[in-house]
């Protein structure tokens, strides 16, 4: 097998049951793709004017390289003639060319969403159905406990980002100076304002569609400002990339938000931004992770970086585990997966579902928000579809990092991956539980960011602190409860001595950060005395005597 390395993460590899490439006779039929193109991703060391010489030698001289789509990841489009070479030859042909280690054409990805069919939905019952209200209780977004602005990147084919309530939070990158068609920075991006247009470059908004405009506002429209509608986050920077449809622009989309965050991790905040989540309210039904490598890939990509990626899933009442869907299919632990609930939090019936892809439900039916009726006309209705579903948990992700409490962050730009996983946990271990989720989610629950910060507040009121075991409970004559606090979540060691100082019991134990913790202890052997536990980790230890009856 050709070995091929991301920059940003390791290698991608998923294994598949012949069951699933099988040719079926109903089959969906096959996404739209761009005639006459096709990504390809070389080895590290490979040179790419040999492969396109290769690659010329075996289809007629028809090749030639179209964009650079994701440099760092050594990601490229390239153009040929389907008149000379038939598609489907063609990628075989760079599948077997020496420094070509993945393949794909460049498909259009369609936006998820249902048509709206109730305008005078009560406006904002989405929110109160995760808890949103009890979460504002603690922050409303913005900034972390260390003083990080929290940026949200939004993939879409174009949003009205000077909507009255989305343009007070719209993310501009300051050390840019638009429209001189020099790149300031040196981030390899040109005129990248106020956002970037996968498409064309600079910071074009693109075509001003009502689906980005009405993500965007779900995610963070500003809150309490006396007008329209309010987000999950009231406070946080919106960073548009726009013109984003086909897969070579979905990749690069990606790629130039985890440059953005990778910069602001080096440099410790003086460049870059620090980018905690991407919205991807777009896929392509029935497809199969492996026929999609790149787009694939680049969720571990981007988590290694520290974003934590959002995906909707299908409008189709299908189980994707079998039927397939991208991107919510694809096997990358920094990718969160979501279906559509109604107001009630039940899984509507027009909604994919897979107890191994998808992780969790938001509410997406009839969604009050921002709108665009018409270009640049900006004003306020429904949408509904995962679409909606999708930015709540987007926008739940970058209010989690707004938590003033520095035990869930603190590690943000010196361990990045880790502190990703640790807020997708917190999500995905809070969800609500739904019966009609059970058993076709990860979660079996919809999104509940309230339960999440709430776990976030018992972490950092008292839940961690100087190692102690704060109570013991006895059950029954033999059984013990004993809880306990530390101030590191490494692994402690819990013993259990007699009088004599003879080690009678022995167990490791790793905290937990979110939650009560505790160690359960039968003493069924134990002879009738005193005794004493004890737990400790190297030379710091903490213990106390108990009674065995």
């Amino acid at each position: 097998m050709k070995y091929c390395l991301l920059l940003l993460a390791p290698l991608f590899s998923v294994h598949f049951s012949a069951a699933q490439i099988a040719t079926r006779s109903d089959s969906p039929a096959a996404p739209e793709r761009r005639p006459g193109e096709l990504l390809v991703q070389l080895t590290a060391n490979a040179d790419l004017q040999k492969i396109l010489v290769l690659l010329n030698e075996a289809s007629r001289g028809t090749v030639t390289l179209k964009k650079d789509v994701a440099p760092d990841w050594h990601i490229y489009l390239l153009q040929f003639d389907e008149d000379q070479m038939a598609g489907d030859a063609f990628i075989a042909a760079a599948r077997r060319t020496a420094g070509i280690c993945a393949a794909q054409f460049n498909h259009r990805a369609t936006e998820r969403e249902l048509t709206p069919n109730d305008t005078e939905w009560w406006r904002q019952d989405d929110m109160t159905l995760i808890g949103a209200p009890d979460a504002w209780e603690s922050s409303t977004g913005g900034i972390t406990a260390t003083g990080d602005t929290i940026v949200v990147a939004v993939l879409e084919k174009g949003i009205l980002l000077t909507h009255p309530d989305i343009a007070p939070n719209r993310w501009y990158n300051r050390v840019e100076i638009p429209n001189n068609d020099i790149d300031d920075d040196n981030n390899g991006y040109v005129d990248d304002y106020g956002g970037w247009d996968a498409r064309n470059g600079g910071d074009g908004t693109g075509g001003n569609f009502n689906h980005g405009t009405a993500v965007t506002g779900i995610i963070g429209a500003r809150g309490n400002n006396a007008q329209g509608v309010t987000g999950v986050n009231w406070n946080v920077k919106l960073m548009g990339l726009c013109n984003v449809e086909f897969e070579a622009e979905i990749i690069a989309a990606y790629n130039y938000a985890a440059k953005a965050r990778r910069l602001y991790n080096q440099t410790n905040g003086a460049k870059g931004a620090f980018v905690v989540t991407t919205n991807a309210s777009f896929g392509l039904d029935k497809q199969k992770a492996e026929n999609h490598p790149l787009w694939c890939a680049v969720y571990d990509s981007v988590g290694q970086v520290g974003i934590v990626s959002v995906g909707a899933t299908t409008n189709q009442n299908t189980n994707v585990d079998v039927e397939g869907d991208m991107p919510t299919t694809c096997p990358s632990e920094f990718l969160i997966s979501v279906n559509n609930t109604n107001k009630l939090g039940s899984k509507m019936p027009s909604t994919g579902y897979g107890a191994v892809s998808i992780d969790l439900g938001a509410p997406g039916n009839e969604t009050y928000t921002t709108n665009n009726a018409g270009f640049d006309n900006p004003t306020y209705g429904t949408l509904g579809g995962t679409s909606c579903a999708t930015p709540h948990v987007t926008g739940a992700v970058a209010l989690l990092y707004s938590m003033p409490c520095n035990l869930l962050t603190e590690d943000a730009l010196t361990n990045p991956a880790a502190c990703a996983r640790r807020v997708r946990d917190v999500i995905l271990d809070h969800v609500e539980p739904e019966a009609t989720l059970d058993g076709i989610t990860t979660s079996g629950g919809y999104l509940h960011i309230g339960n999440s910060v709430e776990a976030v507040r018992e972490l950092c009121q008292g839940l961690v602190g100087p190692l102690d075991i704060s109570k013991v409970e006895t059950i029954g004559r033999d059984f013990y409860r004993v809880y306990y606090q530390t101030p590191t979540f490494d692994p402690y060691q819990f013993r259990v001595f007699n009088m004599l100082g003879q080690l009678m019991y022995e167990k490791e134990l790793t905290p937990q950060q979110f939650g009560v913790n505790y160690v359960e202890y039968d003493g069924s052997d134990l002879p009738a005395g005193v005794y004493v536990m004890s737990i400790g980790r190297n030379k710091t230890v903490t213990s106390r005597k108990f009674p065995k009856f």
